[in-house]
């Protein structure tokens, strides 16, 4: 078996998917064993008993008991175990199951089987993984306005200004800075992101190697350092495919993002102008994903 550390689980798909295949799931299991030196008497023992709260957002839990009875001279030991399964150890069990079954799990060997295969099938490709061009604009602003903060500013002699010049009359607060342009910009592109429920990525695929991958990952799926787990970093990536990109044939790299509206010429012009600045390293990814390419709704991104 092998030991895959995911980095972002697409859970409803995981456990129904873990089900389909064993033929249901267990999340947890309770063994109870007793032992009695002495068994006169009567006892009576009910219980009701609810899957594990693993997942809170899918799964109610209960677990109730009620043991009455009467014995004489009775020596009673019991004992309790319980096994549970974690989101990341379904997924282990489920890659290992995928792994020996062929007829469920697609590895392609090269880029033009992978272009043949229809929508819905399930596949593994790996490779390097990057943010889209919006969501790294995004980072570059943030880390400017930290470079920025640090820069020294110039000390200048204290004067003492009238209480009126620095306070609003009537209130005891000094007046908030206004943002700045790239601020402006910032808070416009994060307020765009925010409005879908997906964020695409590209993998710069080396297996099969030749060929680049939107994947499509569902933000309530991302923690607030997913994305920087995954950015520039070798994973696998197993996953439903969703659109296939023949040749000449392109798409946005963050289609469900408001900026995909602006003409590519555009953006392309901007992002350059940013990447162009000689204090600041930048790199932007393309806006347009040129065929032969696919997309893919992952199951699970690992390394």
């Amino acid at each position: 078996m092998r030991l895959i550390h995911p980095i972002y689980l697409d859970v409803p798909m995981l456990v129904s998917f873990a089900a389909a295949i064993q033929g249901g799931l267990s999340l947890e299991s309770e063994v109870t064993q007793e032992k009695e030196a002495n068994k006169s008497g009567s006892a009576k023992l009910a219980g009701k008993f609810g899957l594990s709260n693993l997942f809170s957002n899918l799964f109610d839990v209960t677990a109730e008991t009620e043991i009455t009875g009467a014995a004489a001279g009775r020596n009673q030991e019991t004992r309790h175990e319980l096994k549970s399964h974690t989101e990341a150890s379904i997924a282990i069990l489920l890659y290992d199951e995928l792994c020996k079954n062929s007829n469920y799990l697609i590895q392609p060997s090269n880029a033009t089987s992978l272009t043949e295969i229809n929508a819905g099938t399930l596949v593994e490709v790996a490779g390097i993984l990057e943010k889209n061009a919006v969501d790294t604009v995004i980072d570059y602003i943030d880390a400017v306005n930290i470079l920025s903060n640090l820069a020294v500013q110039p000390q200048s002699t204290p004067s003492v200004q009238p209480q009126s010049s620095t306070k609003k009359k009537g209130s005891g607060s000094l007046q908030s800075p206004k943002p700045t342009d790239l601020e402006r910009i910032r808070e416009t592109l994060d307020k765009d992101r925010k409005r879908t429920p997906i964020s695409n990525a590209i993998l710069r695929c080396k297996e099969p190697s030749g060929i680049n991958v939107v994947i499509t990952l569902r933000t309530a799926n991302l923690r607030d350092l997913t994305l920087t787990e995954l950015h520039k970093n070798s994973v696998r990536v197993v996953g439903k495919v969703t659109r296939i990109i023949n040749e000449g044939q392109s798409m946005s790299a963050f289609e469900n993002y408001g900026m995909s509206l602006v003409k590519p010429e555009i953006l392309e012009s901007t992002f350059a102008s940013m990447a162009a600045i000689e204090s600041v390293v930048a790199e932007f990814s393309e806006v347009q994903i040129k065929g032969p390419a696919l997309q893919i709704l992952p199951l699970m991104i690992f390394v």
